[in-house]
């Protein structure tokens, strides 16, 4: 239980420290730590996307982390995610997008990640995709 809790308090912490990088800078960027490509970040966080809108968790927690593979299911991406996908329909495009990275100190990792609205037949989903320096899943948050 203890691994998991320390899970959490990772994935929180870079959570924050990604939505605190989007308050700071707005609409620019934050500088991408050594050893990321934009890119590459970009591309992947599109990826993770993708297979979210085709519903094929299995695939987009492969793109996970051990740590984040521990911490959910397949079954539990489907249960969080299947009630956006139902409420806002069909997929049109990626409307806006802002890549930054950031270091978590307590973790004392280096990550990356995109903020990325999707606009919807019925709606906006806006998705935060982060990655370790290995381009592994550490987080995928919807709202």
């Amino acid at each position: 239980m203890k691994k998991r809790e320390h899970i959490t308090r990772v994935l929180v912490r870079g959570t924050a420290a990604l939505l605190a990088a989007v308050i700071l800078t707005g609409c620019g960027k934050a500088k991408l730590p050594e050893g990321f490509e934009e890119s590459a970040v970009k591309e992947k966080a599109e990826q993770s996307i993708e297979l979210f809108n085709a519903r094929d968790y299995e695939a987009l927690w492969e793109m996970g982390s051990d740590e984040l593979k521990e911490s959910i299911t397949v079954e539990q991406f489907a249960q969080a995610c299947d009630p956006y996908l139902d409420k806002c329909g069909a997929f049109e495009e990626i409307s806006k997008s802002v890549v930054m990275g950031g270091t978590d100190k307590n973790a004392g990792i280096d990550y990356a990640g995109a903020v990325m609205v999707g606009d919807y037949e019925d709606g906006k989903i806006q998705f935060t995709v982060a990655f370790d320096q290995n381009m592994e899943m550490i987080q995928f948050l919807i709202k």
